[in-house]
């Protein structure tokens, strides 16, 4: 008689850890990488799709892929795809599993504890580490007309581990005001420079400029230049119609120290650049500006920074 009892009692026991999987949240949670699989009792597909979630950025920023415009693209769309297959996944699976035997992981402070492993991981771990590239906002004007407010760029984290920094390059650095900041490199280390009238002299010669057109900055009449940097490199500045800030006009020659560069924005006359902050220092400059991924017109998306 007791084991009758026994076996009812079991048998009670076993029917509650039997519960029929939802399509709908199963696919909600497959949002999360993972999480939906870990649902419908699938462990192993769970860490596959995590593994993928994870590593697959890994690969693309170790070949240099994700230095171009068109690595970002293809890494933004695997990224939409792979969602939309895991949700995809996690509804049909669901949907076959009539009668589901819950596993020891099917317990709820087990899937908020996967979130929270998560979310941690990614507030703690740094993908440019990995990747060699960063992105970042154009908050200000003063990178005009070259970089425009709203615009998003992606900046190559390695590429001075095997290139020299030269005049002309767009880079981003740690400002000594504090934040990463972008600008443009007019002198290199031993270069003299000096600013007359707002004419910038390196090494005793006058960069040449040349006016193309009227320009409208912040509502502000302008003038677009086109400065040559060196024999190799055009770039193209603005002035301010009216004078704003003597201070931008003028710059007592100075050599630049060794391993320290002297930075300049294309805005002229609305640039807290190294006339106002000095020279900046070789270990605080972080990288060059390759690319635009997105900013506030469709003609700012895939703009190649390396020959501007």
């Amino acid at each position: 008689m007791s084991f009758l009892i026994l076996i009812h009692e079991l048998s009670d026991i076993n029917q509650k850890m039997i519960c029929q999987r939802k399509p709908i949240i199963a696919s909600l949670l497959s949002v999360i990488p993972g999480l939906g699989q870990i649902y419908n009792g699938e462990l192993g597909k769970a860490v596959l799709f995590l593994m993928l979630d994870l590593l697959v950025p890994i690969v693309f920023g170790l070949t240099g892929l994700l230095t171009k415009f068109y690595g970002y693209v293809v890494l933004a769309v695997f990224s939409i795809c792979f969602i939309l297959y895991r949700v995809i996944d996690g509804f049909l699976a669901a949907k076959k599993l009539n009668s589901y035997q819950l596993k020891p992981f099917n317990k709820l402070h087990i899937y908020l504890a996967y979130v929270a492993v998560i979310v941690v991981f990614r507030m703690i771990w740094d993908f440019s580490d990995f990747s060699g590239v960063q992105t970042y906002n154009i908050p200000t004007p003063s990178m005009q007309p070259t970089l425009q407010p709203g615009d998003r760029i992606a900046a190559d984290l390695n590429y001075y581990n095997h290139n020299h920094i030269e005049a002309g390059d767009i880079v981003v650095f740690n400002s000594p005001q504090g934040g990463v900041w972008t600008f443009r490199v007019i002198g290199i280390p031993r270069d003299s420079i000096e600013i007359k009238d707002g004419k910038v002299i390196v090494n005793n010669i006058l960069i040449e400029t040349m006016p193309t057109k009227e320009y409208i900055a912040d509502g502000v009449e302008a003038i677009e230049y086109e400065e040559k940097i060196h024999p190799n490199k055009t770039i193209k500045t603005l002035r301010y119609k009216e004078k704003r800030d003597d201070n931008t006009l003028s710059y007592g020659k100075m050599k630049v120290p060794d391993d320290e560069y002297f930075l300049m924005g294309d805005n002229r006359d609305n640039a807290l650049d190294s006339r106002f902050i000095g020279t900046v220092k070789k270990e605080d400059i972080l990288g060059r500006v390759v690319y635009s991924y997105w900013g506030n017109t469709v003609e700012r998306i895939n703009i190649n920074f390396l020959n501007k």
